[in-house]
């Protein structure tokens, strides 16, 4: 992705499904500007002293945190800083694992996720070309030529294509080809990944034990070489997999094979599984929300910090001429709802009713976009979604939160409703609000 210095290249500049890492020229950072989130809780979840980045290694004890947030709130760009910043000598060796590029997000389940994690961090070691002894990776090599065989035993009964073991000398050269191979068989088709799956499960407790041993091997080869004291691995994509049934399946049904594995480790949370907590801190370190960027404070006053970091955001990826005007970029960004994502969308839409013989995109495209969204957005939403708009709308004007419930969570999953805070404030989507059936049911 590139800035953009004209109309035509405007759709390419603001692709929201294309999240940016902290080095990209686009990259805005907004710390500071979340409520009462910051990125400090996060490190001090991690034993990270936000200061100074040093890490106080808990003596056996690792972090499982979950971040859990909406989608379009900038988790993974947000994540992606993280990486870069706790990527030291003195804190961790980072491994980002997005499992939406390389997983099948239509069958997934958490051993697939877990073989991903080894293979992308034998492929972290292998890049930052770190001598790791024979022997830790012959153990593992070893325990996963037997659960090939155990593999190739079942394609056999049953008619299926072997796994190639090969031959490969440097093991982790081996490690490398067969994590690939593994993953690779889970996406061929559901029966296949079954098989594969049904090998591992039967010795999950074998198999997390030998997880941890090679974890806390590489641990020490770190701290040897003196490249960091810990691994850190960042799962993120959870929330692009098909359905709400795999999620919580993953997270919240496999809780008893999260608990075996130790390992610190930051696991986005889909926003539908917050609600969750009770259970999740059974097993997890800590869960932390991470909302949209506040706009408007208590007083309905705009905070000119956050306006003046999303113009900037904007600025990065389109030429300020392309716009007839700061006030109508500042007019977009008011009904983003401090979404980047939203924000993201509406100049999209308006850039496909921006004229081209003038050139830019004015004041009058913005809202026949702000118009063409509403519209889209609201069109499915129920009598008693309205009701529960309603009650959100006469709760925010007395400055009473709205109690949570089933409703609620279903507005929030479809960003008709936005969280901000610690998810305990709550405003209805800005571009919900300019569709005719809230003015009809909600406003009048």
């Amino acid at each position: 992705m590139r800035k953009a210095t004209q109309l035509h290249e405007i759709d390419y500049a603001v692709k929201y499904d294309e999240p940016v890492d902290a080095l990209h020229p686009f990259y805005t950072d907004f710390t500071g500007l979340r409520g009462r989130f910051s990125n400090d809780v996060v490190y001090k979840a991690l034993n990270v002293n936000p200061k100074t980045f040093l890490y106080e290694q808990p003596i056996g004890n690792k972090t499982l945190l979950f971040l859990g947030g909406m989608r379009g709130s900038g988790k993974t760009s947000e994540l992606a800083k993280y990486a870069q910043e706790l990527h030291k000598p003195d804190c961790f060796f980072v491994v980002t694992c997005n499992i939406d590029n390389e997983l099948d997000m239509n069958d997934i389940e958490y051993m697939d996720i877990l073989i991903f994690q080894i293979e992308k961090l034998l492929k972290a070691i292998e890049n930052a070309k770190l001598e790791i002894k024979s022997d830790i990776l012959d153990s593992l090599k070893d325990w996963f030529t037997e659960r090939v065989k155990e593999i190739n035993n079942q394609f056999k009964k049953e008619g299926g294509l072997e796994m190639e073991i090969g031959v490969e000398p440097n093991p982790l050269k081996w490690l490398l080809y067969i994590s690939g191979k593994i993953r690779g068989s889970l996406s061929v088709s559901r029966e296949n990944a079954e098989k594969v799956r049904l090998v591992f499960k039967n010795r999950f407790g074998d198999f997390a034990l030998k997880f941890n041993l090679f974890i806390e091997s590489i641990n020490y080869e770190l701290r040897h070489y003196r490249v960091a004291k810990e691994i850190l691995f960042i799962v993120d994509g959870l929330e692009k997999t098909m359905t709400a049934d795999i999620r919580r399946k993953i997270v919240i049904d496999e809780s008893n094979r999260f608990r075996q594995i130790k390992v610190n480790t930051i696991f986005t949370l889909p926003i539908e599984l917050m609600k969750e907590q009770q259970k999740l801190k059974q097993f997890c370190s800590d869960i932390r929300t991470f909302p949209f960027i506040k706009l408007i404070d208590k007083e309905d006053k705009e905070i000119e910090k956050a306006f003046e970091k999303f113009l900037e955001f904007v600025y990065k990826r389109i030429e300020a001429h392309l716009f007839d005007s700061e006030e109508t970029v500042r007019h977009i960004i008011r009904f983003s709802g401090g979404s980047p994502r939203e924000l993201l969308r509406i100049i999209q839409r308006a850039n496909a009713f921006a004229d081209e013989e003038k050139g830019k995109i004015d004041i009058q495209a913005v809202e026949e976009a702000i118009l063409s969204l509403a519209a889209e957005t609201s069109l499915y939403l129920t009598e008693e979604d309205l009701a529960l708009l309603k009650v959100l709308r006469i709760n925010l004007i007395h400055g009473m939160q709205t109690p949570f419930n089933e409703g609620m969570q279903h507005l929030l999953e479809n960003l008709i409703v936005f969280e901000y805070n610690d998810g305990t404030y709550k405003r209805v989507n800005p571009i919900v609000e300019k569709s005719e059936i809230y003015q009809q049911y909600v406003l009048r």
